[in-house]
């Protein structure tokens, strides 16, 4: 059986002094002075209509509804905001705030890397103990995951912080520079070797090596590598010494190994000698909870986003992970004439989207002009309130849009 849901509460704090409270179970709760709204609140300065709360994915949406004395949180008129428990509207006279019986969550931190996840929770514990240690450590994942950054923060807090952090990604270098590369090479080794150069096991001496995309190196050189691993020796392209080298290597793929194993493109000694600790890194998509920390973290206080805006992130599918979030996030910073971040300032590529039927949305009740209603507003919210675009996107005529707009109180 599936933990219930955590239960919310309104409680509203009459001019009087008493006090209202309501469970937030419908899918939106009407607050006003009229005798037609869910919840009546007897205050002269608030209207018949005033706003509305909707519980949603991405917490409490508090909604003016054109009330004519207006919302206010933290001393400004809001249109639109989502109200975190313990944050105080103000109606008139009228205060109202969410409350809620779900634990708060803590965020977690290891080095750069911020989560509320449990998932990744146990991942920053396991990686907190193996850095203590020199065993090797194998990282898996799709890409964008932050296995990149999980690494920097386990040379961090390893004994071998202050040595280099060199990081060689397997996938970046052509075959044919890999060997070089990677164990270094001698004057005149080969046409260009103009003078010796150390390679990445060499500069790693007394630190941390991360093998990134561990999966791409070629057939031909993975013994090479092994013999690096297993005897902390390098021999350079050219040279016939040696060279002892003092590194804790941690790698990472975004493959499946065994299956590479299995298809004869690893070798399989490489395979157990590289996953003494396999550490998986679960994709962004398996942890929604993270994303409005994740945002709050990628802001750094520059912008607040709109309900509406992050709506439409936790409906996208997040294909490149958290570095694919942090692009987003970069570029809508970017286009920003505020410190608002709407659904307008987002550019999504098209392959990350979730797509409904209509016939899976929750409809089933709602009057066709609620429907209709709800359907003109977000379509506005996603062409920034271009009128034109949003009356196209609609397949009316602007004129039936202004029509309706008036209708509803959404002009």
């Amino acid at each position: 059986m599936e933990p219930a849901a955590p239960a919310r509460w309104v409680s509203v704090v009459a001019p009087d002094g008493t006090v209202e409270r309501e469970p937030l179970s419908r899918r939106r709760l009407r607050i006003g002075s009229g005798t037609d709204v869910d919840l009546m609140v007897i205050d002269p300065h608030v209207s018949r209509l005033h706003c509305e709360l909707e519980p949603t994915p991405v917490g409490v949406v508090l909604r003016d509804l054109g009330s004519t004395n207006g919302t206010y949180v933290g001393g400004a008129a809001i249109r639109e905001v989502i109200l975190h428990p313990g944050v105080v509207a103000v109606l008139g006279a009228t205060r109202l705030f969410v409350e809620t019986d779900a634990p708060v969550a803590e965020v977690l931190r290891f080095g750069s890397a911020v989560s509320v996840s449990p998932a990744m929770g146990a991942v920053f514990s396991m990686l907190e103990k193996l850095a203590a240690s020199d065993v090797t450590v194998l990282l898996t994942g799709e890409t964008g995951t932050g296995k990149d950054v999980l690494t920097r923060a386990a040379h961090e807090q390893s004994p071998r912080a202050q040595g280099p952090l060199v990081v060689f990604d397997c996938g970046a270098v052509t075959a044919s520079l890999i060997e070089s590369e990677l164990f270094g090479h001698e004057k005149g080794a080969f046409t260009g070797a103009v003078a010796e150069r150390a390679g990445a096991f060499e500069r790693a001496d007394g630190g941390t090596l991360f093998l990134d995309e561990i999966g791409e190196m070629p057939l031909d050189l993975q013994p090479r590598l092994l013999r690096a691993l297993e005897q902390r020796q390098v021999r350079r392209v050219g040279g016939s010494d040696e060279i002892s080298v003092d590194v804790r290597v941690i790698a990472a793929t975004n493959r499946d190994l065994a299956a590479e194993v299995a298809a004869g493109r690893f070798r399989q000694d490489l395979y157990f000698r590289i996953t003494a600790a396999v550490v998986e890194v679960p994709p962004l998509r398996a942890r929604p909870e993270d994303l409005p920390t994740l945002i709050e973290h990628m802001l750094e206080g520059r912008a607040r986003p709109t309900p509406a805006a992050m709506t439409a992130l936790a409906a996208y599918d997040w294909p490149g992970n958290v570095r694919e979030l942090r692009n987003v996030i970069t570029t809508a910073v970017a286009m920003l004439d505020g410190d608002v971040l709407d659904v307008r300032h987002l550019m999504f590529p098209a392959t990350g989207r979730k797509e409904r039927d209509l016939e899976q949305l929750p409809l089933a009740g709602r009057t066709l002009e609620m429907i209709e209603k709800t359907a003109i507003k977000q379509t506005l919210d996603q062409e920034g309130g271009n009128k034109t675009r949003a009356a196209k996107k609609l397949g009316i005529a602007a004129s039936t849009l202004y029509e309706k707009l008036k209708k509803y109180g959404l002009s």
